[in-house]
């Protein structure tokens, strides 16, 4: 693996082995299909450089016809792509990916519709049930301004769906009208979706090399990546749950990683949150946060361990001019925030803070597929460690039911 992992300032010590051939029985889990929604285990090798290109080519004509692609989904259906095209975008992409459907702000969709006046658009419509209720509002109201400016033909050759290959609303109505659609199989659930065509759609479009992003998945995708020590940190996690501490603070030094950090909470947070389970997954961006929970992570309660994320390599740094005060002058921001990454986690060992360290060499696309499939087979492995269904969430069906109470006596 291009990831690094150091566990010395975890204070496990020993006690990671002891656990290995049960986190090994829980990988074993994962690939022999006995679990329902395991489908993403083995998808990287499945979809295979002709799915690839399937992909791909749908992008290229995406861009080819519009300004904005406008990617409608809400959860697992946005936050991985993202993420991903957060940390990667390249800056000369003539397309620019636009995301809604994951909230019911009326402010935000109206700024949306204005920004995109006048210009050419495509959509993506994301929803594995076909019913996502964010999403499919937001679809209305776009495909209203789409069928005013192009017309019912056009619409449908400008619309693109994503979604399980059986009759839904969304899938009805996209085979009727003649839209693109890309299956999202049933045995892959959202949160678990960012390397199947609900992440890679938008990431093509937005002019990243998708198959970049796979070798990295397929590199990794297989019990052997996973074997010997390879699966400390999912055990780490429940070691330090079993320690008491109840939540895990990822932190990221980059901020074009912001992303990456909310795909992370809803990855472990909805795989985990079980019967009275499961660490609460944070994510704070340094040095912007050192300002404001800086404090609390040196001498606050010592409720929590942290994750850092370190990328080795910048894309970009810039230089600080010889006029900058003296401390700073002929440095380089990267270095700055190097020195910084330094102290902050020398600070917070010496405070008794355990840490957990990954390092990432650069931001590839090769190494972002890895990064991916690394985090969800790990906690996928931690929540069996911990005795619950890695993938279900039965909490969020139930406020769903709340909520559309509500909506239908509107």
């Amino acid at each position: 693996m291009d990831l690094r992992i150091e566990l010395k300032n975890a204070g496990i010590g020993d006690a990671a082995a002891s656990r290995r051939n049960e986190a090994q029985e829980a990988l074993d889990k994962l690939w022999t299909g006995e679990l329902d929604f395991t489908g993403w285990v083995r998808d990287p090798l499945e979809f295979n450089e002709s799915k690839v290109a399937e992909v791909a080519a749908a992008a290229s004509e995406i861009c080819g016809k519009c300004d904005y692609f406008i990617v409608l989904g809400v959860g697992g259906s946005f936050m991985g792509a993202k993420a991903v095209i957060d940390m990667l975008k390249p800056s000369d992409s003539s397309t620019e990916v636009l995301f809604a459907g994951y909230n019911f702000s009326g402010r935000y969709l109206k700024e949306l519709t204005e920004m995109i006046a006048g210009h050419d658009i495509c959509i993506c419509v994301i929803s594995k049930s076909g019913t996502t209720t964010e999403t499919l509002s937001a679809y209305g109201i776009f495909k209203k301004i789409m069928l005013e400016k192009y017309g019912k033909e056009e619409t449908a050759k400008r619309t693109y769906v994503v979604t399980e290959n059986r009759s839904n609303f969304l899938y009805d109505e996209a085979v009727e009208e003649g839209c693109t659609i890309f299956d999202l199989a049933l045995d892959i659930g959202g949160r678990y979706s960012v390397l199947t065509p609900v992440g890679l759609l938008p990431i093509a479009a937005a002019g990243i090399d998708i198959e970049g992003i796979m070798k990295g998945a397929r590199g990794i995708c297989s019990k052997e990546a996973f074997a010997g020590d390879a699966l400390d940190y999912a055990i780490t996690r429940q070691y330090m749950y079993d320690q008491g501490k109840k939540i895990e603070v990822f932190e990221f030094f980059d901020p074009y990683c912001a992303y990456f950090g909310e795909w992370l909470k809803q990855l472990f947070g909805e795989s985990e949150g079980k019967d009275g389970k499961g660490l609460f997954p944070a994510s704070l961006m340094f040095s912007r946060d050192l300002h404001s929970m800086g404090q609390f992570l040196q001498q606050g309660t010592p409720a929590f361990f942290e994750t850092f994320i370190t990328i080795e390599k910048d894309l970009e740094d810039l230089d600080i001019p010889d006029i900058a005060m003296k401390p700073f002058a002929g440095k380089t921001i990267g270095q700055i925030n190097k020195c910084a990454e330094k102290g902050v986690l020398d600070a917070h060992v010496k405070a008794g803070i355990p840490a957990v360290s990954m390092f990432i060499k650069e931001l590839t696309p090769e190494a972002v597929g890895e990064l991916l499939y690394y985090f969800e087979t790990q906690c996928a492995v931690s929540a069996l460690l911990s005795g619950v269904d890695p993938f279900n969430q039965p909490g969020v069906e139930a406020y769903k039911k709340e909520m559309r109470g509500y909506i239908n006596e509107l």
